[in-house]
Order: structure tokens, then sequence, then C-alpha cells
């Protein structure tokens, strides 16, 4: 049972001041490094990339997520959050007031479950991704984020994108720890290969 389906069902929670629906047109920031969030995000349809500023100021995309993945600022790092949000389709997301979601996780048994493997599966599919930057060639990096994003999401207009070809090459550059010069032409060579197979 997801989150919501949960809350819904429990007869002690009043959700009317504690839950939101929003929908966010695509390429929209949902939240900036630095700015202070009063909400916890759950994607109901469409897509979201989370990131932070490199060096120079650009955005650097670190995690690509889709329904019904959660994200947001706990308020436990002591200011040290420093994350951006942003829809790369249209998307519909349900917010949860912070201090309502905080309170939940730690007193709530099911949420508490929840909420414990939510984190594990996203901890887990991060160290994935850092193994495979230090581990693998340029080629196997580039066929592994691939292999991670190859997967269909639906917009709030009810539309399929493939989340892959959603993904710009600096995002692909950022996900793989490359240049986007070095994605665009393993990616050629990968589609060259893959013609050449097919001929």
């Amino acid at each position: 049972m997801e989150l919501y389906d949960y809350l819904k069902n429990k007869s002690d929670y009043d959700l009317s001041e504690v839950i939101k629906e929003v929908t966010i047109p695509k390429g929209q920031p949902i939240y900036i490094p630095g700015q202070s969030t009063f909400y916890i995000y759950e994607i109901i349809s469409g897509a979201v990339k989370l990131g932070s500023y490199g060096s120079q100021g650009q955005n650097v995309t670190y995690d690509v997520i889709s329904a019904p993945d959660t994200f947001g600022n706990l308020k436990y790092l002591n200011g040290g959050f420093f994350e951006f949000a942003e829809t790369i389709v249209p998307t519909r997301l349900r917010t949860y007031r912070l201090e309502f979601f905080k309170q939940i996780i730690v007193t709530d048994p099911f949420v508490s479950e929840w909420f414990n493997k939510s984190t594990v599966r996203r901890w887990a599919q991060t160290e994935s991704r850092l193994f495979h930057i230090r581990s693998l060639d340029r080629f196997e990096k580039v066929q592994s984020v691939f292999n991670e994003f190859d997967r269909e999401v639906t917009d709030i207009n009810h539309r399929k994108h493939n989340l892959f070809a959603l993904l710009t090459m600096q995002d692909l550059g950022d996900l793989t720890g490359m240049t986007r010069q070095t994605v665009s032409q393993i990616l050629k060579r990968i589609r060259g290969n893959n013609r050449k197979e097919t001929a």
C-alpha cells in the first residue's frame, strides 16, 4: 500500500490541512538551493530532476525521479541541504506539510517502515550509480544509466514519455561523471553499432 492510500484510510488523520496536490509545468523549479521549503513532495505523475550548483554556478544533476518517489528537505542537516528540484515534464505533486510528515515517520509504525524502505532504496540506487561511475568504462557507464532510466513516465496530460529520452546530454554527463561531449560521442557510436547490427 502506498503512503497516501494508507493515510486516507486511517480514520485518525485529517488530511485536508496537511496534504495538497499541485501541478507544475515542464521545466519549472519546485525549489532552489538555499530556499526554505515547508513540504515533502510525492510525485503522482511526471518526473523531477534533482541536483545542485557546480563551482561555476552551473546546474549539476544527480538524480531523476518519478512516481511514486518522494523528495524534499527534512531539515535534519543544519543548513547543509543545498538542492534544486525541477520538473522535466508537466508534473503533479502531492505536498505533505513538513511538520506532519516528520511526525508520522516517527510515530506511525507503517509510515516508519515505508519511509525506511523508500530511503534505503534511494540510497542503494545512488551508491550503485557512484560505483558504476568509478568502476565501469565509458560505454558501460552510459549503458548503466540507460538501463536505469529506460522506463516510461506519464505526465499530467496522460502523455507517455521515455525517461531516458528526456535527459539532456548535460544530465547524462552529470549522471555518468563525464562531459556531455563524451556522452554524445558514445551515444552516436552505440546508435551506429545498433544500426549496423539491424541492417
